[in-house]
């Protein structure tokens, strides 16, 4: 019994660990380009057809850096352990299901959780937030076994002064250069370089299809076996499958 208990709270410290570092990071990355976020945001509001929130983009972006921030300080020094373990809960349970939807119809390339600081394919962040998911279960079910840093007195302190210091860092950011610029063509970066192919670098890989018609029916060939020189079949249409994307240069020419 008494090495369930140790492993239990084992389990229940590491989904904290994991919980706090994956929301401190998020929150930072998202707090140090604003105007980014804000642009993501937007992203999300237009394929999902609530353009009429376009305006509110920028405080958005704001908001949501500065929550996740302040929700990864709380979980990491177990400041209001139940609430903010609903609170992550909540936010998982919101999160999961919408990126599923962003990795099978792709609306926009990338999530943007990690800012520029850490881009991950729409697959990769679903499957990250599956994880997320169920660390948070597992903080919710077993809040009370969370490590706590202080006592109850100052955790309105510690919850507020996460949250203002996520908002006056972004819009410290906002105001001026970001402090730590992720982005490729950041101050003092050589701009044609970045744009350079490197020599020997992979290339795009495309499928070629081509349909033809012959007596009303119509086949599929690809670029190796279609029928060039056989008068009987009759051109209908090309299509082109990007099958492996190659080397893309840090800044787009």
């Amino acid at each position: 019994m008494k090495n369930k208990d140790v492993a239990l709270k084992i389990l229940v410290e590491l989904c904290r660990l994991l919980i706090g570092v994956v929301f401190i990071f998020s929150g930072f990355v998202k707090a140090v380009d604003p105007v980014g976020g804000a642009i993501k945001i937007g992203e999300y509001l237009a394929s999902f057809g609530l353009d009429m929130l376009q305006p509110f983009t920028v405080l958005l972006s704001f908001n949501l850096s500065a929550i996740e921030f302040a929700l990864g300080v709380c979980m990491l020094l177990g400041v209001y352990r139940r609430y903010v373990s609903f609170l992550v809960l909540v936010f998982m349970v919101f999160m999961t299901p919408l990126t599923l939807y962003l990795a099978l119809f792709d609306p926009v390339s990338d999530c943007g959780c990690f800012g520029d600081a850490l881009v991950i394919t729409n697959w990769e962040t679903f499957f990250k937030n599956i994880v997320l998911s169920l660390a948070a279960i597992v903080t919710f079910i077993y809040n009370q076994r969370l490590f706590q840093c202080f006592t109850y007195r100052v955790y309105w302190f510690v919850a507020l002064y996460a949250y203002l210091f996520g908002v006056g860092f972004a819009y410290y950011n906002y105001n001026h250069l970001p402090v730590i610029d992720f982005r490729p063509y950041k101050v003092g970066a050589n701009i044609p370089q970045l744009m350079e192919m490197p020599e020997g670098a992979p290339q795009d890989e495309y499928k070629y299809t081509f349909v033809y018609e012959k007596d009303g029916v119509k086949k599929e060939f690809s670029l190796e076996d279609y029928p060039a020189n056989d008068s009987s079949w009759t051109f209908v249409e090309s299509k082109t499958e990007l099958v492996k994307k190659g080397y893309q240069p840090p800044v787009a020419a």
